[in-house]
């Protein structure tokens, strides 16, 4: 696929705009953990738990995007509140801004592969 194309398909992905964008197998690597999370819904639970319950009024700002023919870079700064408990951690009311970068492998239309790059000491 083109550039063009694989950038459509993170975005529309990101957007909530096609949850089969992403590989029923795909594997999200967070460097900041020790395991790889594995499959579409393991690694849709560990959003919804990032933009969902341990962080109110989570938000993603994205300002730069590269892509070539098998991968999109993102780089982006996550904001939230932590008012949820986050990796076994109670809540610390602690608003964040932690910068990031996603690197999405991409392999015939549909995203293979997800790797997360931050600082983990910038999170509660």
């Amino acid at each position: 696929m083109s550039a063009e194309q694989n950038l459509q398909i993170v975005r529309d992905y990101l957007a909530g705009r096609g949850p089969g964008l992403l590989a029923e197998d795909a594997t999200l690597q967070d460097w900041t953990q020790l395991e790889p999370i594995r499959g579409r819904e393991a690694i849709e639970a560990a959003f919804h738990l990032y933009y969902e319950e341990a962080f109110s009024g989570a938000s993603a700002t994205y300002r730069n995007w590269i892509a070539s023919e098998d991968c999109v870079v993102l780089e982006f700064t996550f904001q939230g509140v932590n008012t949820g408990s986050l990796w076994g951690r109670p809540p610390t009311g602690k608003r964040v801004e932690v910068p990031m970068c996603a690197i999405y492998d991409v392999q015939s239309g549909i995203i293979r592969r997800l790797r997360l790059y931050y600082d983990s000491a910038q999170m509660p």
